[in-house]
């Protein structure tokens, strides 16, 4: 690989990084009473351009430095570290599920800095309802697995602006199993009002931005990259 693909490489991970950082300013309040903490953004759809324009490594370091960054200039609260590893985990749920996709549609495509797609938009529309459906899914299934098991029993234990405390013991606990029989919770309601609040939240965001990048991916291989 010669020095100017990977200079350019590396500015174009560092610039889909900082639109990734852009559009998760913009944040829309999940309108469920009780969840009004979870807020919808499109700052995965740059983790998507990434992936079809510099391919899964490259994508890989966008993520990171997206984290990082946001980090920075937010802060290392405990709270703020358990939020982003949230949304480490939901952009490699991503990245997986469109992986699978092109292998589910049998597309083999190489990354657009490498080599411009011919492919057209002959399958655009089995290739949005196969692509949508599997991030969402995968995104929904994994991000549900993270919070029931990990990133709720560190929130309910762990003062934060988002959720009263409800550790009877005032530990802080990591995982579900030491803090159910902590909490005012049995396992069946603990499950269910996770289930109510969590579900059709990451549902609609992995719809919302598969469909949105569905629609600006025929377009971007028109760019000069």
């Amino acid at each position: 690989m010669s020095n100017y693909l990977r200079l350019k490489k590396m500015l174009y991970v560092v610039s889909l990084a900082a639109v990734s950082i852009v559009l998760g300013l913009v944040e829309i309040t999940w309108p469920v009473p009780g969840a009004s903490f979870l807020k919808l953004d499109f700052s995965e759809v740059a983790i998507l351009v990434a992936l079809i324009v510099l391919g899964t490594k490259e994508t890989l370091f966008v993520v990171l430095i997206r984290s990082l960054a946001r980090r920075l200039f937010n802060g290392f609260s405990p709270d703020g570290l358990v939020g982003e590893m949230i949304a480490m985990f939901a952009s490699f749920a991503i990245i997986i599920a469109y992986n699978l996709s092109r292998k589910v549609l049998k597309l083999n495509e190489k990354p657009l800095i490498y080599e411009v797609s011919m492919n057209g938009n002959e399958h655009q529309l089995k290739e949005t309802i196969v692509t949508t459906a599997l991030i969402a899914v995968i995104l929904t299934v994994i991000l549900f697995a993270l919070n029931f098991f990990i990133t709720t029993p560190i929130y309910y234990t762990l003062p934060n602006p988002y959720v009263p405390v409800l550790s009877i013991s005032g530990r802080l606990h990591f995982h579900v199993f030491s803090f159910i029989p902590d909490s005012p919770f049995t396992w069946g309601q603990y499950f269910w009002a996770l289930f109510v609040i969590y579900i059709p939240f990451n549902l609609t965001k992995g719809i919302l931005v598969s469909i949105v990048f569905m629609l600006l991916k025929p377009r971007i291989k028109y760019l000069e990259l």
